[in-house]
């Protein structure tokens, strides 16, 4: 989501119009899911992945013929039954996959509308609900509606919209929904973490990295001008330079995931004090669990620490791999932010899908086709 908000700016402010691509339906075994965006600029830049990178030549075709019309289209795309073979793409997987392409103007009002959706959801857990196809008028003259609380109901004024909205809420179901004379796609959107590292040093510069190739947010502090700068982290979303001992002003909310890295025990005590009882998705800190009850037990001794507020924090930092390196361990903890993230289970998929028993199987399939 961020990168293809990040095109937007670069088209706009170079007046470039482009196509906006969104997966709005699947069927069978897809490499992307409902919901999937890419971004085609006229100067030929792909941003973001709606296949494994099998359908995007083709589908710059079809966004050229947007692009020039100015109208808005759905490619299908079928790989079941022979489709790799058809198409000659060797895609591997047995699905189908719709999507939707809309143009993109600098100028345009739904531009505009379509660039803030992606802007609100940088932030905010919302929906982006876009008006497809309708034969009438199901909203205020819009053809993208922001939801983020029940009020943005009251610019919708077609119940059979609202009703699927709500039964869709339960579960953050994207999703697209036909009716009569009526077709509309409903994008639950939760923004992707924003991972703040405290601690610039040479071994936050792996990190910075591996987080970035996740196309999350990044924020790194340190007190040391020759540390928390563009040569060591050009590719940062935003660098503090801020005095030791007091707290940077930083909005915090369940999205925020928090590396504790300085190397400092004070720095990293005065941290955790100021941390743990905020609203945080995660808080990891670097160092040993004997260290870390140090820290922790100057906390308790001031203020006392709840069981609570510790479900969100990890010590030792990072998954079970084996780091040594700086980049391995790097590595682990980024693996570790992703399963928080996700609601993984840290295990290999291997064993959650059961040893290969590659006899057995042979002779099953053998007595299939005797």
């Amino acid at each position: 989501m961020l990168p293809i908000y990040k095109e937007m700016k670069r088209c706009r402010s170079l007046m470039k119009i482009g196509v906006l691509g969104t997966i709005i339906r699947t069927e069978g075994s897809t490499y992307q899911k409902a919901g999937a965006k890419c971004f085609i600029s006229e100067d030929g830049i792909v941003t973001g992945l709606v296949s494994g990178g099998c359908v995007e030549g083709d589908l710059g075709e079809y966004a050229k013929h947007v692009m020039e019309t100015g109208k808005s289209k759905k490619v299908f795309y079928d790989f079941r039954d022979g489709g790799d073979d058809l198409w000659g793409l060797g895609i591997g997987c047995n699905g189908s996959i719709e999507l939707y392409l809309e143009p993109f103007y600098p100028m345009c009002s739904s531009s505009i509308e379509m660039e803030e959706g992606l802007s609100r959801a940088l932030n905010n857990s919302i929906c982006l609900l876009t008006i497809i196809s309708s034969e009438y008028s199901v909203s205020t003259k819009k053809k993208r509606i922001i939801i983020e609380e029940d009020e943005s109901l009251n610019e919708i004024n077609d119940e059979r919209i609202r009703d699927e909205y709500s039964k869709r809420l339960k579960h953050n179901e994207t999703g697209l929904y036909k009716g009569e004379e009526l077709e509309v796609f409903f994008d639950f959107v939760t923004p992707p973490p924003h991972v703040i590292v405290f601690g610039a040093g040479p071994d936050a510069v792996p990190l910075v990295d591996g987080v970035k190739r996740l196309n999350w947010r990044v924020s790194v502090i340190d007190h040391r001008p020759a540390f928390v700068s563009d040569a060591h982290f050009p590719d940062a979303d935003d660098l503090f330079l801020n005095e030791r001992g007091t707290f940077p002003e930083i909005t915090l909310n369940e999205y925020s995931f928090i590396v504790i890295m300085t190397h400092h025990f004070e720095q990293d005590q005065q941290i955790l004090n100021e941390l743990l009882r905020a609203k945080t998705g995660y808080i990891g800190i670097l160092g040993p669990r004997k260290r870390t009850y140090q820290l922790l037990e100057g906390i308790s001794n001031a203020k006392g620490i709840s069981q609570q507020e510790l479900i969100n924090f990890y010590s030792p930092i990072g998954l079970d791999i084996g780091a040594k390196t700086p980049e391995e361990i790097s590595c682990s903890i980024v693996t570790e932010m992703i399963n928080v993230h996700r609601g993984g289970n840290g295990i290999s998929l291997k064993m959650t899908k059961g040893p290969y028993i590659w006899e057995q199987k042979r002779e099953e399939e053998a007595s299939l086709t005797t």
